[in-house]
């Protein structure tokens, strides 16, 4: 397939056009060629690229990208040694962020709230002009011990859970990755819960003050399930593709 075709074909499926986002969506890196061999991973980082090159991709595709905020970046230190990597082992790099946080189906939110039992989601927690969460919902209601369970046994037996909400949990918040503060608006919303990846000092007190469960189960961890969605996705609808999923573990 041409770097060109999946190019439009991610764009079109993801959607990065009307969002005002924190570093650039799609192709960061194009090192040339065909697409034949996909690596789909969380964090554009040296390690990740690495164990690409070495498992003969020629494309990578990410949820963290190389670039944030507005440019020019420099190609120099860690982001040097990066894109070097990347153009001397023949790998195009794609980063999609806010897009995959929130996409209805493949999304990092929803495919966590699926992992977690919910049995419906609906789009919730705007950033940058888009839904960048979702509100889960257990129909039947999960106890905060059987929650924080849960979070520990499918994504982190490092969780960080609060619990100051009701003893039967029928709705919760999820934005995943460095969501803290939007455990209020979860708590403005009537919601039992809110999951995020990543915690703040003031958790704690948000949590009791407003009766409302909040968990933190680490923000690489809590953003690893839209990229194995996604390459899921892309296996399917190209069989002919090699296309594997590569976890380059962040406890944190």
């Amino acid at each position: 397939m041409l770097l060109d075709t999946f190019s439009t074909w991610l764009r079109d499926l993801l959607e990065p056009a009307p969002i005002k986002d924190y570093g650039p969506n799609g192709l960061q890196v194009d090192a040339g060629g065909e697409v034949h061999h996909v690596v789909v991973g969380v964090t554009s980082n040296l390690e990740l690229i690495d164990a690409a090159v070495a498992r003969g991709s020629d494309t990578l595709v990410v949820h963290h990208g190389l670039y944030w905020g507005a440019g020019p970046h420099p190609a120099v230190g860690p982001l040097g040694r990066r894109v070097r990597a990347l153009m001397t082992g023949g790998v195009s790099l794609f980063g999609y962020h806010l897009p995959l946080d929130g996409h209805p189906t493949l999304g990092n939110a929803v495919q966590l709230a699926a992992v977690l039992g919910a049995t419906s989601t609906e789009p919730a927690f705007v950033h940058r002009g888009i839904p960048a969460g979702t509100i889960a919902t257990f129909e039947d209601g999960v106890t905060p011990s059987e929650l924080e369970s849960r979070l520990c046994r499918e994504v982190s037996d490092r969780t960080l859970f609060f619990a100051h909400g009701p003893t039967n949990i029928r709705r919760v918040g999820i934005v995943t990755g460095g969501a803290p503060r939007d455990a209020e608006q979860a708590a403005t919303l009537g919601l039992d819960g809110f999951i995020t990846g990543e915690a703040g000092e003031y958790s704690l007190a948000t949590a009791r003050e407003s009766s409302i469960h909040f968990a933190a189960c680490g923000h690489h961890r809590s953003e690893r399930f839209g990229p194995m969605a996604l390459a899921r996705h892309i296996g399917s609808s190209f069989p002919n593709l090699k296309v594997e999923f590569v976890d380059v573990d962040n406890p944190a």
